[in-house]
């Protein structure tokens, strides 16, 4: 009887052993094929996609995204030391003291129009140097046609020939909507086009290694391959088309990427379980390397040589990046906080004889949403070097945001840009001549 149990108890030992070897080998195989090259590649691609598309889908929502008038005032604060002191011995340095001199002493306008409903767009930029005007321009499209103006170079209007931006736009589409939709595109034709020979897998110590690597014929090709499928979906192609109305001629020739000798894009995993532990994107001797953790690491190489580390933290809505050197010596740091309505970025980068610190902050306010805002940029610099302030100032930025679209430009008296005489193209070199001559005494 007890020898009985004894060998039923074997055989179920055996049975046990049977189908836990079954379930091994079935669940090597999934697991094979969840880190499988192919799947890593392409897993990698729609991570990369989701991660872009989210940040472009980011922001306050204001209501006036896409029928909106901006008028911006640029405000110019900068001077420099250095140069003004080697000026006093060498006046070829005077025209870069006075160039900062100048440019502080301008009043800039900036006025963007955008009615999607009607299909219109201004942008009228306005420059006076101590009062007087410097530069005014204006880029206006209606009626599926573009238009250019500079004063004193253009009696009126130019017809620069057809425009579709806004064939991509209705009201049941945004700027961004189409741009997340152009990224999800690409995404989908990088996955379709990723030949087999593009891609290998190796091991390293306790890394899965999936390495995507392209010549510079496999960039060619793969890049033409990714603006044929663009060129072919119908929705894309509207949408490349009004942000470049030569986008059908568009191509990525040899010339193009002479000299990149390749790109690669190596994904590590880690052995046992198939997570993704760091990324190695190379192209020619230089590598940029992220490492995954709670303290993300990314490593800049040259000649597989550290040359640079950003260490990098995040906490609710500040991010810490720490720089160092190769020895983890300290080189400078990066604060970046970010709410809804305000962003702030404050670099700081010092060695033994120099500093650069650089500051920029964007603040939203007074939103009445699908009426009005304000907001101020205020970009803030201070290079120095042995004691000696190279540039130093501030670029500030107040616009005033609201929903009157109303654009009164007339352009019953404009010419074809095909008729514009060669005088016209000499008076427009001679503006940019007489601006910067401005600029520079």
């Amino acid at each position: 009887m007890d020898e009985k149990k004894d060998k039923k108890g074997k055989k179920k030992l055996i049975v046990f052993i049977v189908i836990l070897g079954i379930l091994l080998v079935a669940g090597g195989g999934v697991l094979t094929y969840l880190t499988s090259a192919k799947y890593v590649t392409k897993t990698v691609i729609k991570n990369m996609s989701k991660n872009v598309t989210s940040y472009i889908g980011e922001g306050t929502i204001t209501g006036l995204e896409e029928n909106y008038k901006k008028i911006s005032t640029i405000k110019i604060n900068l001077k420099s030391d250095y140069y003004a002191s080697l000026a006093t011995t060498d006046p070829n340095y005077g025209t870069l003291a006075k160039l900062f001199t100048n440019l502080s002493n301008t009043e800039n306008k900036l006025t963007v129009v955008q009615d999607k409903e009607n299909k219109k767009l201004l942008v009228d930029y306005d420059s006076k140097l101590a009062t007087k005007s410097l530069v005014r321009t204006k880029y206006l499209v209606e009626n599926a046609t573009e238009y250019y103006y500079i004063d004193g170079v253009t009696n009126s209007y130019i017809n620069n020939g057809n425009n579709n931006y806004f064939e991509s736009l209705n009201s049941a589409t945004t700027s961004k909507e189409n741009e997340i939709y152009i990224i999800e595109k690409i995404a989908e034709s990088m996955e379709k086009n990723l030949k087999e020979e593009y891609i290998s897998e190796s091991y390293e110590e306790e890394y899965k290694k999936v390495s995507i690597t392209l010549t510079e014929k496999d960039i060619v090709e793969f890049g033409n391959n990714i603006l044929t499928d663009l060129k072919n979906d119908s929705k894309a192609n509207q949408i490349m088309t009004g942000y470049n109305k030569d986008f059908a001629k568009m191509k990525i020739t040899s010339e193009d990427v002479a000299g990149m000798d390749h790109i690669s894009l190596h994904v590590y995993l880690d052995k046992m379980i198939g997570t993704v532990k760091k990324y190695d994107f190379e192209f020619g001797d230089f590598n940029i390397v992220y490492i995954k953790g709670e303290e993300k690491l990314v490593e800049f190489r040259q000649s597989n040589e550290i040359i640079m580390k950003l260490k990098i933290k995040t906490q609710n809505d500040k991010t810490e990046i720490a720089i160092t050197d190769q020895e983890d010596n300290e080189m400078g740091n990066i604060s970046i906080t970010k709410t809804d309505t305000n962003c702030d970025v404050i670099i700081n980068i010092e060695d033994e004889t120099t500093s650069m610190n650089i500051g920029y902050n964007y603040q939203l306010k007074n939103l009445k949403k699908n009426k009005s805002y304000e907001s101020t940029t205020t970009m803030t610099m201070n290079i120095a070097s042995n004691n000696t302030t190279i540039l130093e100032g501030t670029i500030t930025i107040d616009s005033n945001v609201d929903s009157d679209t109303t654009i009164k430009e007339d352009v019953s008296s404009s010419v074809l840009a095909s008729s514009v005489s060669s005088s016209q193209e000499q008076l427009l070199n001679q503006k940019m001549t007489t601006i910067m001559q401005q600029l520079m005494s």
